[in-house]
């Protein structure tokens, strides 16, 4: 296990980061997780403080988070929802939003301060840039979510997005936001993907990081894995073309069974969300993005060559979370 990196604990300056937070609406999803929406929302106070306008969409939380929020952050926009809606409760919560970039985040992940300000100010400078994907880091272990730990140099039309990701709100609203019919899982990639359909930029700086406290796909329960299955399939029927598509659907397929190893439900779910995600048509991709299947052979090209050196220095394991 690798040494954690030393975590950016500096507040941001107010002088030195004047009219970037400010720039800056931090759109927190919750579901049934009040301790770590906690840690969370006491790591964006001094972003608040800085200028960023936050705001909190519950999902129908059964644990009492839109009181704590309210008792203990009055400051947050709260947005409190009737029912579980999913992704979908990023999109209402984005629809509040009054500044000119998002930064949407789960509610177990905090941004680095510094990485985050320097992101900022060059989404600021180049109006191209319609994303940025910060790279998901664990703050115990200092281990990657995905293997990008391979990738050592600032990278353009990045084909990938996780749990926090900067967008400008025009690229945002651009695209339709995150696709409600995914419910969870690669809505965040399928995002990347649509910004480069759309004509927009994705950048990745592996110096830019949000710290994700999340467990590992090992861990993952049968329902992650028909779920993040059907999406895997439709992103690619949506983003894909001919070949490219075959490739992406049989590759992910057979990747999905190999992360469920030896258990019988997962093995299952994670075959029952290629059925329906091959039985049942995608959700249709907004006029505003032209797939051509080149963003998703981007994709596809990059995470089966960070797989396989992640593989390689492993010892043959599989790499953690990547599912093509």
């Amino acid at each position: 296990m690798s040494e954690a990196p030393e975590r950016s604990q500096r507040n941001p300056d107010h002088s030195e980061q004047e009219g970037v937070f400010d720039r800056l609406s931090i759109v927190v999803l919750a579901f049934n997780r009040q301790l770590a929406l906690a840690e969370t929302l006491d790591a964006l106070r001094p972003l608040h403080e800085a200028g960023a306008e936050v705001i909190v969409a519950d999902n129908a939380s059964a644990d009492d988070t839109s009181a704590m929020v309210k008792d203990r952050f009055g400051w947050a926009r709260l947005l409190t929802l009737e029912e579980n809606l999913g992704v979908a409760g990023f999109n209402r919560g984005a629809d509040l939003a009054t500044r000119d970039i998002l930064l949407i985040l789960d509610d177990d992940a905090r941004p680095d301060y510094a990485g985050l300000a320097e992101a900022l100010g060059v989404m600021l400078a180049d109006a191209s840039i319609g994303g940025v994907m910060l790279r998901r880091t664990h703050p115990k272990t200092g281990l990657d979510e995905w293997p990008f730990d391979r990738v050592t140099d600032r990278r353009r039309r990045w084909p990938d997005m996780g749990c926090g990701n900067l967008i400008r709100r025009d690229a945002w609203n651009t695209v339709g936001g995150y696709e409600e019919h995914f419910f969870l899982y690669r809505n965040d990639t399928d995002m990347a993907l649509k910004l480069l359909g759309a004509g927009f930029d994705v950048l990745y700086d592996p110096s830019w990081r949000v710290w994700h406290d999340s467990p590992t796909v090992q861990r993952q329960k049968p329902r992650w894995f028909r779920l993040s299955t059907r999406n895997w399939v439709w992103m690619c029927r949506r983003h894909g073309r001919g070949l490219i598509t075959i490739r992406g659907v049989l590759l992910g397929w057979a990747w999905a069974h190999r992360l469920a190893g030896l258990s019988l439900s997962r093995q299952w779910s994670a075959l029952r969300g290629a059925i329906e995600g091959l039985a049942a048509g995608p959700p249709k991709l907004p006029e505003s993005v032209r797939a051509d299947g080149r963003a998703l052979g981007s994709l596809l090209s990059l995470k089966s060559t960070l797989r396989k050196s992640r593989s390689c220095s492993a010892g043959g394991s599989p790499a953690s979370g990547s599912i093509a």
